[in-house]
């Protein structure tokens, strides 16, 4: 494993990036959408040039090969699964992509001491590649499910990414809002009881809302612009867009929980968020899991 090297699965528009770079890591970032790669190329021309950022520019699934892509107008929404970039009705159109499996690429880059996982529908599936392999990231990240507009999931398929990573051998869990990056208690509710996670609740509901967050918060390009090129880490302040997983590892607030604590708390808030908010899609949340 390198200590020292990072794989974003699902850079986006580099709003974990940036916060990687800032913090020392060389990153690996990886993203099937070859706009956004483009995009990323000049942004983070400074790193890419000194070796400290390498862009990959694949869709990660669980073989190698040419597959479709369907790329959404929200970038947000692109998928390998239809449904997913057309949410919101929102698909844009399909395209040929290569694709690449997560252990191939670890072998051609290194295993990293994190690797956060972020593709739109293929987090599990992305792990499951992961099994039989002699070493595994330190600490790594997925979203605990994410599905269409018109799907709908059990509480046991609900708890697959979960499943996934204790077979692979992580034992420690951390589930975080992804709306608020907040670790979530195991014993306090967050979406009925709280005006936070009421103020959140309102906001995934609403699409008009979502885009002004979406454009106010997610500047990180023009931040690092206005510092002339350095990212500052999160103890010097750093202000994750909307969209971005944020911190990893023992960054994060809250415990560690063990696997049975840790399905229990994702079914307890589960219930709760959608005792009180009836979109399918609405549930938006991260594992975030340690060897």
């Amino acid at each position: 494993m390198k200590e020292r090297l990072i794989l974003d699965v699902g850079m986006h528009k580099g709003q974990d990036t940036a916060y990687y770079l800032g913090k020392g890591y060389h990153v690996v970032a990886i993203d099937a959408d070859g706009a956004l790669i483009a995009r990323a190329r000049k942004v983070f021309s400074e790193y890419v040039n000194n070796g400290q950022l390498t862009l990959v520019n694949c869709a990660v699934s669980e073989h190698d090969g040419e597959v479709e892509f369907h790329i959404s107008k929200n970038t947000g929404f692109s998928s390998l699964r239809r449904p997913l970039s057309d949410r919101h009705g929102l698909f844009k159109e399909t395209v040929k992509v290569q694709s690449r499996t997560l252990p191939g690429l670890m072998r051609e880059y290194g295993v990293p001491f994190y690797c956060k996982i972020d593709i739109e529908g293929h987090d599990e599936i992305c792990l499951r590649t992961l099994e039989g392999l002699d070493s595994l990231p330190q600490y790594i990240s997925v979203e605990t499910e994410c599905i269409g507009e018109s799907e709908t999931l059990s509480e046991e398929q609900a708890l697959g990414t979960l499943n996934q990573l204790h077979k692979l051998g992580y034992r420690r869990f951390k589930l975080v809002d992804q709306s608020t990056s907040r670790v979530l208690d195991p014993r306090v509710q967050f979406y009925r009881n709280t005006a936070l996670g009421n103020i959140v609740g309102v906001i995934r509901k609403n699409s008009f809302l979502m885009g002004i967050i979406r454009r106010n918060l997610l500047g990180v390009v023009e931040r690092v612009k206005k510092t002339n090129g350095e990212i500052p880490s999160s103890k010097q302040g750093y202000k994750f867009p909307f969209g971005s997983t944020g911190p990893f590892g023992d960054d994060l607030q809250g415990e560690w929980l063990d696997y049975e604590k840790a399905r229990q708390t994702l079914l307890f808030h589960r219930r709760d968020y959608f005792a009180v908010k009836s979109s399918p899609v609405g549930f938006w949340c991260d594992w975030h899991a340690g060897l």
